[in-house]
């Protein structure tokens, strides 16, 4: 959920959904300036939401990584009338992060050798953009701190879930506490972290 926060707060210089839709679809076909175009668009942010949740710099290069490669490979899968590219993006990516973090041998792990059929333009070593990196870094400090600016009973739920991964359920089996709970909680956090967050970018414009 907060996840999902980042990366709209974080979502400055992207391209309309027209424009997405029609470089995914030049992905399906294989298109490698077209993979090019789309890493340039969201590396940055991307990685900024990986490394929020890996917290290592060079586990949050690798995941970046699978996710672009995974991109390229589960680009002929997606439909565009279920869900807009951006979605499709964010959600991939909070998933392989949590992956990551969830594995168990995560904190000891190498960085892996990368051996499927990815796009050349990848595979040459492109970096993400440290200049929009630190943009995006700088308003993952700002989640952070609106986080801390809402009930504690809220911002734990909202935590556990961003940090940890955990579904609802799990969430509210680890706290012991009732389901509805859980759910009304990271509603009315969502409802602050918004109204805080917008507050912040009122300012800072």
């Amino acid at each position: 959920m907060i996840f999902t926060i980042l990366a709209a707060f974080g979502k400055t210089d992207h391209s309309d959904a027209d424009e997405e839709v029609e470089i995914l679809r030049r992905i399906k076909a294989r298109d490698e300036k077209a993979m090019a175009e789309l890493y340039e668009l969201y590396n940055g942010l991307l990685f900024s939401m990986i490394i929020s949740v890996v917290k290592k710099k060079e586990e949050a290069e690798d995941v970046l990584q699978e996710v672009f490669v995974t991109i390229w490979e589960k680009a002929p899968t997606f439909n565009e009338e279920r869900g807009n590219v951006y979605s499709w993006l964010v959600t991939l990516t909070r998933n392989k992060a949590i992956d990551r973090i969830r594995s168990k041998d995560y904190k000891t792990q190498k960085k892996a050798t990368q051996d499927v059929d990815a796009p050349d333009f990848f595979l040459e070593g492109n970096k993400y953009d440290p200049l929009k990196t630190t943009i995006y870094s700088d308003r993952t400090e700002l989640v952070k701190k609106a986080l801390s600016e809402i009930p504690e009973s809220q911002s734990e739920v909202l935590k556990i879930a961003y940090y940890e991964g955990l579904t609802q359920r799990e969430i509210s089996e680890q706290l012991d506490i009732p389901l509805g709970t859980v759910k009304t909680r990271m509603r009315q956090g969502m409802i602050k972290l918004k109204d805080l967050l917008g507050e912040y970018i009122s300012y800072n414009d």
